[in-house]
């Protein structure tokens, strides 16, 4: 389908888990397009610390992604305090790494809470409001693990599998409503998110940079497209995927040494990220 361009200039923006990484770079250009952002981040200082870098009018508040009371509460007040939000970026996300038999518990349930659920209420909650208007869009960050396995991230291909599938069948059910959602799979980005991960020197050459996302991202803006990779070229790899006999990929894993989880990390240059994911287990 053909969708008309969504004007940037004007706009209300919540970005979710703006405060740092792809969600930083999505709501600076954003802002710099015109558009009011309200950066919503778990932790709040930093959150009002990124509003107050880019300038442009943006916001800062601390809110929880994955909690439907918090989400609510928020929304009531971006839309009561800075006007109707037309673009919403569900970006906040979480990655445990390592093997699943050594998972701690809560893990699962707070990754599914933030890298899912939030995208759930997200559309529950703002989808409503923006069809009575006839306008608005969803930016959906997922990830490219939501189209495939990976040993080690067991947990959080879970996740992405699930908001994947999710906000493509949701998209459909807003056709006619003037109201849009597109996904964005990013692979590997360079954030915390990889911080203390074995990676071998070819992998880390396919690692990208924040900005290719929010590019990415902010683009789909332009004609609303159901499903974004970045880089570019990512979702035709992806839709091939599921070609590939599991004898030959596991095969090649072996030839290029990737036939492992994503142990051992480095535990101190992760601790910072991994201190991220036990505030999410608190909050659930």
């Amino acid at each position: 389908m053909k969708f008309q361009e969504f004007p940037t200039s004007g706009s209300v923006a919540l970005v979710t888990g703006g405060g740092r990484g792809i969600g930083l770079s999505i709501a600076q250009k954003l802002a710099t397009k015109g558009a009011t952002v309200v950066i919503a981040d778990l932790e709040e200082s930093v959150a009002v610390d990124a509003a107050q870098s880019l300038g442009h009018g943006t916001i800062g508040i601390g809110f929880d992604a994955g909690d439907a009371s918090s989400y609510a509460t928020t929304v009531d007040w971006v839309e009561s305090n800075v006007g109707p939000i037309d673009i919403v970026v569900n970006n906040a996300g979480i990655m445990p790494v390592g093997p699943l038999l050594a998972e701690e518990d809560g893990v699962a349930a707070a990754t599914m809470r933030v890298n899912f659920w939030a995208h759930y209420y997200s559309f529950r909650i703002l989808a409503p409001k923006m069809i009575a208007r006839g306008r608005g869009h969803f930016i959906n960050v997922t990830s490219a693990a939501g189209a495939i396995h990976s040993p080690g991230l067991a947990t959080y291909v879970a996740t992405k599998h699930a908001a994947t599938g999710f906000a493509r069948s949701a998209r459909e059910e807003l056709q006619g409503t003037g109201v849009t959602l597109s996904v964005v799979m990013p692979s590997a980005v360079r954030t915390q998110l990889v911080d203390g991960i074995p990676f071998k020197w070819w992998e880390r050459l396919g690692i990208i940079s924040p900005g290719v996302v929010a590019r990415r991202a902010v683009g789909t803006l332009r004609r609303r497209p159901a499903v974004v990779g970045a880089p570019v070229g990512t979702v035709i790899g992806l839709r091939l995927y599921p070609l590939v006999p599991e004898s030959i990929w596991l095969l090649g894993r072996r030839v290029v040494g990737a036939d492992r989880t994503l142990e051992p990390y480095d535990v101190d240059e992760r601790a910072e990220y991994d201190g991220r994911i036990t505030r999410q287990i608190e909050t659930s």
